[in-house]
């Protein structure tokens, strides 16, 4: 089995080194061997900076226009940027079965970014190259290329709209064969079609329906690993009266996922629900859900009765609650979320048990809390206008010192279905030159079996049966008016269990960053970094990791 799950598993690793060097992220480098929850990805140097709000990696398609929203504020902008950073590093090979070994890294990444916005049509890109070169030869040096292009429209006013856009990434797995070294590479490729219909009939009743199909195709596959092409499509149509105080919800959705390659597996979730809800005060809703579900595979099939409750509370604009508690075909399934605004603290929850795939988590590659998120909220009622509580945000995050994102769960991924239970909470506090982040997660993630059925994990090949525990810390101190430190703290553990019993890893990363703004468009990192590593995993030492990196950004 370890030798299944070296060979089959693809990570997304996004260390907390990266998180911190808040100008942008390096290229994250997967090390085959590692086991979720390993950051092993090489700080290379400092990537794209974000030139516009909106997650430009992906996320900005799922921002779509709103039927109900304000006017969306016009901008037009072209805006090319350069990178380039150093790093000296005491373990090229942290996180391998090979012995350690010191080396130079130098990394530029030119890019451009680019966004035409009006009334009813927004188109934007953001493109890079990141080269990295190896002073001692650790591995290959490579250039690795990547891209986003993408629209959202409105076709008819108050009706119908388009989302649609590319996303294409050449991805580095470095490879340490008994004689030589080298770097393996594969590029994925994603294409996203999403029409979608938000009406309202009047300020109670609400119809919305929505199209996504994404298609991945993965191309230049020198790696050895079993990587999938196929589609992931979720259609679903909604149909909500507000309760005043009675109310009503009628939904359905099918979630599919489609694996092309190696004998076409499919897995499809259907459901029907229907909410009954009442408002028993201005702050206070809640209901019940009752539907029929229908998950089906290649391989098997089972049907199965929904109910459950849902609630809403929101005292004021600074607090919420909101949750959903399902009986399912797997079990007891759940999405809380809460949030709460006190003056300069921010807190949020999220709590999710439901099913997953492969390609269903390939599209939404999780790399971090947003920590710009949590701000644009907390600043929501000082901005009402969003373009101008997204400069705020940015100022705020360039005097603060704070990461623009604060560490997750790792995501990993074989070709199977999974049931992920994932919870994450975090908090941020602002004080006038001080300011402290914080991020706590769990996630646990197995294999998801049907009752008298075979698992549905793909021919078998690799157990996803694994448990995520950590923490991250960050403090901020503004020095100067263009100066801040940063000083951050990673500690995580993965824990096998079922197939995977007994592998296990432990990892603790320290992070002190100074940041200085040379001009407006020109940013300085100089910083230091330590990793420990403890692990029970075959094929991987245990291993320590020093480094000092200097990176400089400029958007021209």
């Amino acid at each position: 089995m370890q030798t299944a799950l070296r060979h089959r598993v693809l990570f997304a690793l996004t260390p907390l080194a990266l998180c911190l060097l808040h100008a942008g992220a390096a290229s994250a480098q997967t090390v085959p061997g590692a086991i979720p929850g390993l950051n092993t990805a090489v700080p290379g140097g400092l990537g794209l900076p974000e030139a516009f709000q909106g997650n430009e990696t992906g996320g900005a398609l799922a921002a779509p226009l709103d039927a109900a929203s304000a006017p969306v504020p016009r901008g037009n902008f072209v805006q090319p940027s350069l990178g380039m950073s150093v790093v000296q590093t005491s373990n090229a090979y942290f996180g391998t079965s090979t012995p350690a070994k010191s080396d130079t890294i130098i990394s530029i990444t030119p890019g451009i970014a680019f966004q035409t916005e009006g009334p009813d049509l927004r188109t934007f890109g953001n493109f890079a190259l990141n080269a990295q070169y190896y002073a001692r030869g650790s591995y290959s040096n490579t250039v690795l290329p990547s891209g986003v292009l993408g629209l959202s429209a409105r076709l008819v006013d108050q009706w119908l709209y388009f989302d649609a856009g590319i996303t294409s990434q050449q991805n580095a797995l470095l490879t340490i064969p008994a004689q030589g070294t080298g770097t393996a590479t594969y590029t994925t490729t994603q294409y996203r079609v999403s029409p979608y219909i938000d009406h309202r009939f009047d300020d109670n009743l609400r119809l919305r329906a929505r199209s996504d199909n994404t298609w991945t195709h993965i191309s230049g596959n020198q790696t050895g690993q079993a990587l999938s092409n196929g589609r992931y499509s979720v259609q679903s149509v909604q149909l909500d009266r507000r309760p005043t105080p009675f109310g009503w919800g009628l939904d359905a959705r099918q979630e599919e996922t489609v694996y092309t390659t190696s004998g076409s597996l499919t897995v499809r979730d259907e459901i029907a629900r229907a909410r009954a809800l009442f408002a028993f005060t201005p702050h206070f809703e809640a209901g019940l859900i009752g539907g029929y579900e229908h998950y089906s595979t290649s391989y098997d099939s089972l049907g199965h009765s929904i109910y459950g409750v849902q609630a809403r509370w929101q005292p004021n604009v600074f607090t919420r609650v909101d949750g959903v508690v399902e009986r399912r075909f797997f079990g007891t399934g759940w999405n809380v979320n809460a949030s709460q605004q006190i003056a300069r603290l921010s807190l949020r929850l999220n709590w999710n048990r439901a099913p997953s795939s492969f390609l269903a988590g390939l599209q939404t590659i999780p790399s971090g809390v947003s920590l710009s998120n949590l701000l644009d909220g907390m600043l929501a009622s000082q901005y009402p206008d969003p373009a101008a509580r997204a400069r705020a945000v940015q100022n705020l995050l360039s005097v603060t010192g704070l990461p623009s994102t604060l560490p997750n769960a790792i995501n990993y991924y074989t070709q199977s279905a999974t049931l992920q239970d994932t919870l994450t909470a975090t908090a941020v506090l602002l004080d006038q030159r001080n300011s402290y982040a914080a991020s706590l997660f769990h996630t646990k993630t197995q294999d998801l079996i049907l009752p008298g059925s075979k698992p549905l994990n793909y021919l078998l090949l690799a157990s996803a049966d694994y448990v995520q525990n950590g923490v991250g810390l960050s403090y901020g101190r503004r020095l100067t008016p263009v100066m801040s430190l940063n000083v951050g703290v990673l500690r995580a553990l993965n824990t096998g269990f079922g197939l995977n019993t007994g592998v296990s890893i432990r990892q603790t990363t320290f992070i002190v960053q100074v940041s200085r703004r040379l001009s407006p468009k020109t940013l300085l990192v100089v910083g230091a970094r330590r990793q420990l590593l403890d692990t029970a995993n075959t094929g991987i030492l245990n291993a320590n990791e020093s480094a000092i990196y200097a990176g400089l950004t400029h958007q021209f």
